[in-house]
């Protein structure tokens, strides 16, 4: 392995440099750029203002070879991401450079900073990147923890189509879902926000959210504000925006969409409770929302991302879960 060195400073400042930008865009997903880490950040510090973001860059061979974001609170150190919000986190590495990243990153992070406890999770299963800092991890700390806590559908591609993945049963159940919500409610329409538009679409997918239910409520009040500055920030680049299904002439469902090289990743949705409550139970403009945005995606050449969380839906949409890796350390 050629001689690495890791560079690290506090603050974001290096969330705005090109250097960090074009990387993550080159090797990482949306949630290691430094538009989302940026929305991120300014609403963690603003809970834990003794919360450190630390960002780390290994370089080799003169150029960058991996970078990382870490979160110090305490003597806790994770990587930037809350679970709750974030759903990849961790180091990101050129091809074929990802033992070299990761060994550099985990006996800087071992020696230089200061924590008792880390817990580090985002990692997904099948990247090789996580099988690098797992084995990191382990020569420097045998007893960590290593394990799975929650999974993350995905469809990568439908070469013969998007229906033509699922089987009989599913193929009719989705387009029954379709056709009766087009007979009750009026024709279908995916209409995408623009960077105009974002922010009210945003309100309104909120104001669903927060009345489906205590949870969901809850989960507005505190990350609302934090929904909103993300939208903007990533509206104003073409990487995120809502897109909602319109039926019969308006709004009944929306959908978070994050996009990032060829990958669409569904973040967050909502649709409208009164829809269904008014005498349509078996109305599920939600599942045909998501349907018609896969279909649209694989037809695009992306790859769909459902994002943590194995829900049943998910499943029969045609997502197939891939693991999500945490890791816990104590010294």
């Amino acid at each position: 392995m050629a001689d690495v060195e890791v560079i690290a400073e506090s603050g974001t400042a290096i969330l705005d440099t090109g250097t960090w930008g074009a990387f993550a865009a080159a090797e990482g997903t949306v949630f290691h750029t430094g538009r989302f880490l940026r929305s991120w950040w300014h609403h963690r510090s603003a809970g834990n203002p003794e919360a450190r973001l630390v960002t780390a860059k290994v370089v080799g061979d003169g150029r960058v070879l991996g970078q990382c974001a870490f979160e110090l609170a305490g003597h806790v150190l994770s990587f930037a991401g809350g679970q709750d919000v974030v759903d990849y986190m961790g180091p990101i590495a050129l091809a074929g450079r990802e033992a070299e990243v990761a060994d550099a990153l985990t006996r800087w992070a071992f020696d230089e900073l200061e924590w008792s406890r880390a817990h580090f999770s985002g990692l997904a299963g099948d990247a090789a990147m996580t099988r690098a800092i797992t084995d990191a991890v382990k020569r420097l700390a045998p007893g960590a923890i290593i394990e799975p806590y929650d999974s993350a559908p995905r469809i990568d591609e439908a070469p013969q189509g998007y229906l033509s993945l699922l089987n009989a049963k599913r193929r009719a159940d989705v387009l029954r879902k379709r056709n009766r919500l087009a007979e009750v409610v009026g024709g279908l329409e995916l209409v995408d926000s623009t960077p105009a538009t974002v922010c009210g679409s945003l309100e309104r997918l909120l104001a669903w959210k927060a009345g489906a239910s205590p949870a969901t409520s809850e989960f507005v009040a505190e990350y609302g504000g934090f929904m909103r500055r993300l939208a903007s920030d990533l509206a104003a680049v073409d990487a995120g925006r809502v897109v909602e299904l319109h039926a019969g002439g308006r709004p009944v469902a929306a959908v978070v969409v994050l996009r990032h090289r060829s990958t669409a990743y569904i973040y967050n949705m909502a649709y409208d409770m009164a829809l269904t409550a008014d005498g349509h139970a078996g109305l599920a403009p939600g599942v045909v929302l998501v349907s018609m945005l896969i279909e649209r995606s694989l037809e695009a050449g992306l790859r769909f991302d459902f994002l943590k969380g194995a829900q049943d839906y998910k499943l029969r949409l045609g997502g197939v879960p891939v693991d999500l890796i945490g890791i816990s350390v104590a010294r």
